[in-house]
Order: C-alpha cells, then sequence, then structure tokens
C-alpha cells in the first residue's frame, strides 16, 4: 500500500471512531437525562400523593368545622328559646304565697 492509502484509511479509521466516540458519549448523556427525568417524576408522584391526602383531610376537617358549626347554632336556638318560655308550672297558684 502506498503512503496516500495508508493516510486515507487512517483519516477515515480517525473520522469513525470519532463519530463512534461521540454517539457514545451522547447515549450517555441521554442515559443521565433519562435517569434525572425518572427520579423527578417518581418526586412529583409522591408530592402529588401527599397534596391529595393533605387535601382530603383538610376537606374532611371542614366538614367536620362545619357540622360543629351547625350543632352550635342548633344548640344557640334552642338557649334562646328556652330562655324566651316562662318557666310556668300550672299547679302553683303565684298570686299569693306565704313566706
Amino acid at each position: 500500500m502506498n503512503r496516500t492509502a495508508i493516510l486515507a484509511s487512517a483519516v477515515v479509521m480517525f473520522l469513525t471512531f470519532q463519530s463512534i466516540a461521540e454517539a457514545a458519549s451522547i447515549s450517555t448523556r441521554v442515559r443521565i437525562l433519562e435517569s434525572k427525568v425518572y427520579k423527578q417524576g417518581k418526586l412529583i408522584k409522591q408530592q402529588a400523593k401527599k397534596d391529595h391526602a393533605y387535601t382530603s383531610d383538610l376537606k374532611q376537617g371542614l366538614k367536620e368545622i362545619e357540622l360543629l358549626r351547625i350543632e352550635l347554632q342548633k344548640f344557640m336556638r334552642e338557649k334562646e328559646t328556652s330562655k324566651k318560655k316562662p318557666s310556668y308550672d300550672g299547679d302553683l297558684d303565684r298570686a299569693y304565697s306565704f313566706p
């Protein structure tokens, strides 16, 4: 083989190995990014579950507060009506009594 053929084959091999190295580098970067995306996706799902649980707990607490408010209003109405009603005992004559 003459010198030109050897030089040409060396250049072709160099370019081939360079493109293989670049592809390997890109592949490695892609794997790293996929790993990071997977971890972020996992964290987002965990956070979404926590948010959903927190929201349901909050709604349950608000329902309990609303029930307590309704009970309190009912109790206050009953108390007001009991204050308005005179305590009258029909058997007693309150017109006059001796001490």
